[in-house]
């Protein structure tokens, strides 16, 4: 694992999507994912919380464009801060710090299980989303 760590800190990106090295850890499923980033707001149903968290089964942008679904993930929600005052009363984190993969996982399996069984989202989808993105400070 030290080795690892340490082949980490060597300029790599989030955006990094794998590696062929044999020291390559095996990216969780879509649903471990979730439940370690999403799940504690969403839900494990996807209903959020009254009041507090926004439900995302059935919502249109779950369903709708994967880029314009990865932009709001990867954003925490566009300018969520000024969105503070809706329904939910809280403001959804970016999560830009997540790789490529992890979040081309997440978003699939937030798409095919609370989206109707919406398409999936490619690495190239997320991927080019970021690149569009600022840069972070």
């Amino acid at each position: 694992m030290i080795v690892a760590a340490c082949a980490s800190a060597g300029g790599e990106t989030p955006a990094a999507t794998g590696s062929t090295s044999p020291l390559a850890v095996a990216t969780p499923s879509g649903q471990e994912l979730y439940a370690q980033h999403c799940l504690s707001c969403h839900q494990a149903d996807g209903g959020g919380v009254p009041n507090m968290q926004p439900a995302i089964v059935g919502g249109a942008w779950v369903r709708g464009d994967p880029r314009a679904l990865a932009t709001f993930v990867m954003t925490g929600g566009f300018n969520s801060a000024e969105r503070k005052d809706s329904d939910s009363h809280n403001v959804m984190p970016a999560f830009r710090q997540l790789t490529d993969l992890e979040l081309a996982e997440i978003l699939t399996f937030i798409r095919q299980k609370f989206g109707n069984g919406a398409s999936s989202v490619s690495v190239a989808d997320v991927a080019g989303v970021r690149a569009t993105l600022p840069a972070t400070p």
